[in-house]
């Protein structure tokens, strides 16, 4: 029982927990979510899958730092990257090439026709979120981009 409005160990313990319940409730709704937005957002490439979408950005962002890095960064094992990269590489979109001090790691480059097409399809799926985006309020807008990459990069941890 709480006395003078202070709660009690037992009633923080339970507050957290009901807390901690409804946050990993709200994460798979999110992940559950983005996983059919992800199947919606397809008809709106013609000329790059999602998949492949998600590993050029991944290029963009630490491709320079090898295979393993896009592989830790996009959660996909390292025979996956390998293979998806030889198809953008085919189609044009990156580089593969040899680190100058180790030739057996791989570091991957967009090229500029990658870069044109990566950009045009964050303009494609930014168009498409606007409408979420003007429902926030100011205040939802200041913390909604970094608690997504907040809340992406600690849901990446756990795996």
């Amino acid at each position: 029982m709480s006395v003078g409005g202070a709660e009690g160990p037992d009633a923080r313990s339970e507050r957290v927990q009901r807390e901690a319940a409804e946050f990993a409730n709200a994460v798979l709704a999110l992940l559950a979510v983005a996983r059919r937005t992800r199947g919606r957002l397809q008809p709106l490439f013609d000329d790059v899958t999602v998949p492949q979408l998600v590993l050029l950005d991944a290029v963009e962002v630490c491709g320079i730092e090898g295979i393993g890095a896009v592989s830790a960064y996009t959660l996909l094992t390292q025979p996956t990257v390998t293979q998806q990269a030889a198809a953008l590489e085919a189609a044009g979109l990156i580089e593969r090439a040899s680190s100058g001090h180790d030739r057996r790691r791989r570091i991957l480059t967009l090229t500029e026709r990658g870069e044109q097409l990566l950009a045009a399809k964050r303009t494609v799926v930014s168009d498409r979120l606007s409408s979420a985006w003007e429902s926030l309020d100011d205040a939802e807008r200041a913390v909604a981009a970094p608690l997504l990459r907040h809340l992406a990069d600690l849901i990446a941890d756990l795996t």
